[in-house]
């Protein structure tokens, strides 16, 4: 069985079919338009979306070559891939990462310092522009409450949607559901400048106002994420 993620065997099969990607799970521009044009050579919708129809053409072989890939081959989608890029950021600190987390940041706008300003909308952009290109971000997207206007409406806290916070009319949050606590009536959200870090954090629905998923992206239901000992946060953990 293979251990590559998803995100790496992307990489490698795009690779097979003439790119020249650095096989890390990073889907950046690079990987995206490496992507489209492999779609376009197939007739395929150039959306830069790994799609199921995509994804089978992915696993033929190029032409003149005898390079075959299986279904068991195939690792399965467990996460989007703007949640795959919070996740892969997954600690940094704003004090002990600050270098490292500013550099990732300046991948979109850059709001400044985080170990100063609130970065959780900045944290999202960074993730949306570095795996979808092709989507439209908020016009101030370091104001989490803008983030309620993203998108498409999907309305429940699915895997991977972008979930929208109000505290009060002029503060909010803003991050990536990965669970949903039913009983409890509590979201499970990754995100940045939680406990001034990228963790996973649990906040109570009646504080949700949106849940948002991207248009260049079709609606699909992601596993939840294990996350255990996770805090229960309110307006304090995201300042």
């Amino acid at each position: 069985m293979s251990r590559l993620t998803f995100n790496e065997w992307l990489q490698t099969r795009l690779n097979v079919h003439g790119a020249k990607l650095d096989v890390d799970g990073d889907i950046g521009r690079r990987t995206t338009n490496a992507l489209k044009s492999f779609q376009r050579e197939r007739g395929l919708k150039a959306n830069g979306v790994a799609d199921s129809r995509t994804v089978e053409q992915l696993r033929f072989a190029p032409a003149a070559s005898s390079d075959r890939v299986s279904v068991a081959d195939q690792p399965k989608q467990t996460m989007p891939p703007w949640l795959a890029e919070m996740n892969r950021r997954m600690g940094l600190h704003e004090v002990r990462n600050n270098s490292a987390l500013s550099r990732w940041l300046r991948a979109g706008k850059f709001l400044g310092n985080p170990a100063k300003l609130p970065w959780c909308g900045d944290a999202v952009e960074t993730c949306i522009v570095k795996t979808l290109p092709d989507e439209a971000v908020p016009a101030n997207p370091f104001w989490a409450q803008a983030w309620k206007t993203f998108g498409v409406d999907v309305r429940d806290p699915i895997v991977g949607a972008i979930g929208v916070i109000r505290w009060s009319s002029r503060a909010g949050h803003v991050g990536i559901v990965v669970g949903y606590d039913k009983r409890r009536q509590r979201v499970y959200l990754m995100g940045g400048n939680q406990q001034n870090a990228v963790t996973i954090s649990s906040f109570p629905l009646a504080k949700f106002i949106a849940f948002r998923w991207p248009e260049t992206f079709p609606v699909k239901h992601f596993p939840a994420l294990r996350a255990d000992n996770v805090a229960q946060a309110g307006f304090g953990a995201t300042r």
